[in-house]
């Protein structure tokens, strides 16, 4: 068997590309990469099984074998190497392995250098393998004398190959099984974006597209839940302006009622003469008159609304003297039901003057609305109670009567509503009772 130094000074080198050997197996050193740790596994164990089985005796001595049959059976001597290069090289020859034959220490015959397509085998087998070659030596009995035979196996080389072959393979059924996964999970995002936006459609806008990573689908996502974000709100701007607008228009149409009532109410008193001197007729016709002037200002407001505007006013509010000016808004209120057989009790409570700052209209439009619950709630048989105190540094305006058993008309809490938010805009607040039969309403102004 040929030992390190005769192979070495044998294949230092061949052409331009070194080869070395180190023992029984040649192999060039080049780096390798592992599509998995399967993969790995699998390298290992086909590295331990070309070293530690017979695999490559076995392939060497049937080469070995093979040879030595066809010198012996074609009676070939030493001096026709050329017929054992045609029996290498012309289909016959035993894959992965180079033959060296030896005579009398010369060199008569060398695979490698033989054929240019195997030397370059060889040379890829020798950058590939990181071991050295697997030598084995035979003897070699030509016709004209005995040689001796070297057999360099690189069988694992080929192994190494069919396994590259399914490495590449699986490596690219591998990108493929990504490609379409990616181009799955793309397809399936798009189909829950369009079911999104076919939700959106149907008119739910709370519901929230899923938003996944950062390309330009996540981006269209989010621009589709801004969309919806912002009909939202402007769907919420335009039902709080539906809202406010149908309050209004209810409350000025409740209120409208109000001053024709009154209005009504004096005519009445007019047409039946029911009036003492010619001062009382003129002031029953001063107010009716600004009954009127009432009327109108209410119905100038409905119209705005209907055009689009918004009628809601800011309050005037300026220094009024006070209890006088509540005495001055409720008693021409109160006097109409005197003249039309109501009892109106006034306790005598006597108040400090202290000036407050008020809106007369809004509280005209407070007295109109409650004597108007007057007329449809409380019962005429019985006594209607007004009174005014003083309470802390403001005002109670309170007024109480029984209530009628049987309501003429039916009761929609506009009345209510309205004096409610009156009193806010004058900073104010309204109190309802009901205890035993009695209603109390009672105004809380500037004060506790």
């Amino acid at each position: 068997m040929a030992n390190y130094e005769i192979v070495k000074n044998s294949y230092g080198s061949i052409g331009n590309r070194k080869l070395y050997f180190n023992g029984n197996r040649t192999r060039a050193s080049c780096g390798r990469c592992y599509i998995s740790p399967c993969l790995e596994y699998s390298r290992k164990r086909e590295h331990t099984y070309y070293t530690s089985s017979d695999f490559l005796q076995r392939k060497t001595d049937a080469v070995g074998q093979t040879l030595q049959q066809k010198v012996a059976a074609n009676g070939i001597s030493s001096r026709e190497v050329r017929r054992l290069s045609d029996w290498y090289t012309k289909g016959s020859q035993p894959g992965g392995c180079i033959l060296r034959v030896e005579k009398g220490g010369v060199v008569i015959y060398d695979s490698a250098l033989d054929s240019i397509d195997y030397y370059r085998t060889y040379s890829q087998a020798s950058k590939t393998l990181d071991d050295t070659a697997y030598v084995r030596t035979y003897p070699l009995g030509f016709s004209d004398g005995s040689a001796t035979l070297y057999v360099y196996g690189y069988f694992d080389f080929f192994v190494d190959e069919a396994v590259r072959t399914f490495e590449f393979w699986l490596c690219l059924l591998l990108g493929i099984s990504i490609l379409l996964w990616a181009v799955w999970k793309k397809l399936n995002y798009m189909e829950t974006l369009e079911e999104g936006i076919r939700v959106l459609e149907g008119g739910q806008l709370d519901y929230q597209v899923p938003v996944r990573g950062q390309d330009e689908l996540a981006r269209m996502a989010q621009s589709l839940n801004e969309m919806s974000a912002s009909l939202r709100q402007q769907i919420g701007q335009v039902q709080q302006e539906q809202r406010q607008r149908y309050e209004l228009v209810t409350s000025l149409s409740h209120d409208l009622r109000t001053p024709l009532t009154a209005q009504l109410g004096y005519l009445e008193l007019l047409a039946e003469h029911r009036y003492q001197t010619p001062e009382q007729h003129d002031a029953y016709l001063g107010k009716c008159i600004r009954s009127c002037q009432s009327v109108i200002e209410l119905s100038n407001g409905l119209f705005r609304i209907a055009s689009g505007e918004a009628p809601r006013r800011e309050p005037k509010l300026e220094p009024l003297e006070a209890p006088e000016v509540f005495l001055q808004v409720f008693a021409e209120k109160l006097a109409l039901l005197e003249e039309n057989g109501w009892c109106i009790q006034y306790p005598d409570t006597a108040c400090p003057s202290r000036v407050l700052r008020l809106d007369v209209n809004l509280l005209c439009r407070i007295a109109d609305n409650l004597l108007s619950n007057l007329q449809k709630y409380a019962d005429p048989a019985q006594p209607v109670r007004f009174e005014i105190r003083s309470e802390g540094s403001g005002f109670c305006v309170r007024l109480s009567n029984a209530i009628r058993p049987t309501p003429q008309g039916d009761s929609h809490g506009v009345g209510l509503h309205n004096i409610s938010a009156m009193m806010d805009q004058m900073h104010g607040r309204i109190v309802c009772t009901h205890s035993n039969g009695i209603f109390c309403a009672e105004l809380h102004f500037g004060g506790a």
